[in-house]
């Protein structure tokens, strides 16, 4: 047995005769296959080393897929580090997170098979950590850094925001939210030149496929699908580039005044139900995730609403979840009493690219003829502190009682 760079290696001296060719070929091809196990097997994990400042000796870390919103591995802080270990096929769209003190801390990763190092403190999150170690993150990071800043003023626009959205402040609260959404859909628009630009300069490149689809809103469909075209058969076959292909399978998105889109999901128990069962009603549509803050507003409107129009409204809840557990949770916690539905594909799902879903809540209200008549998002709250969604519903259906 020999040393040969740190590794052990197994040097077997035989003899043959000429008869005996066939046996040797075995043999090698299965030494073969023992030489390359290893870095093959190697290649399929990742490993994360963190080292964090401000946080807590025994901090709990998770890893998320948010593809799959599921937590795929976790670890403790000792010393103000920590390693995760684990198998990854693929490159993929993750979080670094954990809960303490009563606040929520993230920063996302866009890694493969790599070793990545983490570093920075309680304060870096979620945009200003150093991840090193993964040419996808690279990339990534290009994208990161143009735009942090952007990122920062638009948070703590949002930090301001929040408090009025959700009531527990009133005064003037029209002229304040107006003043700093103008502020924010300015800032939007500078972010969205920056990424349309990443995207054009690093098409080829796991991070833009993913910013494209994120951004599929900012194209025309003929432009989209050209540079979609344009992208290296790997990065189509990606996650990401198949959440395009689906998207462009599903074709063009409903705008109010179309006819319905039908389709068939089942409840928490297996259920069915079809949208085309509700025709004769009014019809609203409820897109949600379960742990979106907004959306939790929202549904003491919804209850509102069933109550008040109960004989000309029909309310459809549509949980675009892929992890049926955070569904129970969501359903545990508001409990609806109207039909509660999913198909397990999450954001990714054809029916809501069908009806042009990019953010949550977003509800879609159909007339009794089936033609949609509005189509809005997200929630919030007047001077007088009824929910906009209530709001918006009463616009149409107090007309009908």
């Amino acid at each position: 047995m020999k040393q040969i760079k740190g590794k052990k290696v197994f040097l077997i001296l035989f003899c043959c005769k000429s008869n005996d060719y066939s046996f040797m070929k075995k043999l090698l091809y299965t030494l073969g296959l023992m030489l390359f196990a290893c870095p093959l097997v190697a290649q399929q994990h990742y490993l994360i080393a963190a080292e964090l400042t401000g946080f807590k000796d025994q901090t709990k870390f998770y890893l998320k897929d948010l593809t799959a919103n599921a937590d795929i591995d976790s670890a403790i802080l000792v010393d103000g580090k920590f390693e995760m270990k684990g198998k990854i096929a693929n490159v993929k769209s993750l979080w670094i997170c954990t809960r303490t003190a009563g606040r929520f801390y993230y920063a996302n990763l866009l890694i493969g098979p790599e070793k990545i190092s983490v570093k920075g403190d309680l304060n870096d999150f979620p945009r200003h950590l150093s991840i090193r170690g993964s040419k996808n993150q690279d990339a990534y990071n290009t994208l990161n850094d143009q735009t942090k800043s952007l990122w920062q003023k638009r948070d703590s626009i949002v930090a301001i925001v929040m408090p009025y959205i959700v009531g527990t402040k009133k005064d003037s609260t029209n002229a304040i939210v107006k003043e700093l959404g103008n502020k924010m859909t300015k800032i939007d628009s500078v972010i969205d030149q920056i990424t349309i630009s990443f995207i054009k300069t690093n098409l080829n490149s796991y991070a833009a496929v993913q910013e494209l689809y994120w951004k599929r809103n900012k194209y025309s469909r003929e432009e989209f699908e050209k540079i979609f075209n344009a992208v290296q058969p790997q990065f189509k076959q990606s996650i990401f580039g198949k959440r395009i292909i689906n998207y462009l399978k599903v074709g063009e998105a409903i705008k109010k005044g179309d006819q319905f889109y039908n389709f068939i999901a089942a409840d928490i128990k297996g259920k069915k139900y079809q949208l085309a069962d509700y025709k004769g009603k009014y019809v609203l549509l409820d897109f949600t995730e379960t742990y979106c803050g907004p959306c939790i507003l929202a549904v003491a409107d919804l209850k509102r609403l069933a109550a008040k129009y109960q004989a000309q409204l029909q309310i459809v809840t549509f949980y675009a979840e892929v992890n049926k557990k955070t569904m129970e949770e969501g359903l545990k916690r508001d409990q609806p009493t109207w039909p509660s539905i999913w198909d397990g594909k999450g954001t990714d799902s054809e029916i809501t690219l069908k009806y042009g879903v990019t953010g949550y809540p977003s509800f879609i209200l159909i007339d009794p003829q089936g033609k949609v008549v509005a189509k809005f998002s997200g929630y919030g709250k007047d001077d007088n502190g009824k929910g906009s969604l209530e709001n918006q519903v009463d616009k149409i259906l107090a007309q009908t009682k």
